[in-house]
């Protein structure tokens, strides 16, 4: 059975996009050469500034993240989940896209972002992730990795929706990534709770990069990238601050809980 070693990368993005996509490469060499074979990224991770500037750098944003990622992951032999970044949209928004890249450097995998983060949560920040994002339409597909098993992700916000992870589990998902990055007054509130009733009603492993701190006009998030088990255990929890979080990751674990508990098997059509 797959068994191998998971680092997911924790960061404080801002607006600077060179250097943060130098410190998501740093710390994936790092990651890479203490063993990982699979990397993963939050959301936002080569940008997270203005409204604006994210319309106006999207092609930029885009292009300088599929080129380095492409390479590296082909170049250290590894597969990289990029959490949610923008691309452009037809209409003149972005797409918030995720992309896996494999050990060959080719994409595997490509979402956008179903649910978007339009909420007052109460940090005094208005968000309106519409304004300036498309809404993908399309349910997240699952790539079967020959090397590590069967991968999907989500983004965010999508966390508080189970009926997207139930499709995710039809197509035969063992991991589902969540890139984030939750604001801070709903990270202290609901992240590790929702992350782990994720893991277990869908007895898979949740992986959930995250960004953490301050960012551009006093948004905060909340930092604890979390490793969680099928069976709700939490493997591994960044805490705040730019970090690399390794995780052994066992893949018979989805087995034997799906076996222990069959609650997949027993769903029904209500």
């Amino acid at each position: 059975m797959h068994r191998f070693l998971l680092g997911l990368i924790q960061l404080n993005s801002g607006t600077d996009i060179d250097l943060n996509l130098q410190k998501s490469e740093n710390f994936i060499r790092e990651a890479a050469s203490e063993g990982a074979k699979l990397i993963g990224l939050p959301e936002n991770f080569p940008f997270l500034g203005s409204e604006k500037e994210k319309l106006e750098r999207a092609e930029e944003i885009a292009t300088k993240t599929v080129n380095l990622l492409s390479d590296i992951s082909k170049k250290l032999n590894i597969t990289i989940l990029a959490g949610g970044f923008p691309s452009p949209a037809p209409n003149g928004k972005v797409f918030n896209t995720s992309i896996i890249f494999g050990p060959d450097g080719k994409e595997k995998f490509e979402y956008h972002k179903i649910h978007l983060f339009d909420t007052d949560p109460g940090d005094g920040i208005e968000y309106r992730e519409s304004r300036t994002v498309e809404s993908g339409q399309i349910v997240p597909e699952t790539y079967k990795s020959p090397e590590l098993g069967n991968i999907s992700s989500v983004i965010c916000y999508d966390l508080r929706f189970p009926e997207l992870f139930r499709e995710i589990i039809k197509k035969d998902a063992e991991m589902i990534f969540v890139p984030s990055a939750f604001t801070k007054i709903t990270g202290q509130a609901h992240w590790e709770v929702l992350l782990r009733a994720r893991a277990i009603e869908n007895q898979c492993f949740i992986f959930a990069p995250a960004q953490t701190g301050i960012h551009l006009k006093g948004r905060e998030t909340y930092g604890h990238s979390l490793v969680v088990d099928p069976w709700g255990n939490i493997l591994g929890d960044a805490g705040e601050g730019e970090k690399l979080l390794l995780t052994e990751i066992d893949l018979e674990e989805v087995r034997k809980v799906r076996k222990k508990i069959p609650a997949l098997k027993h769903r029904r059509n209500i």
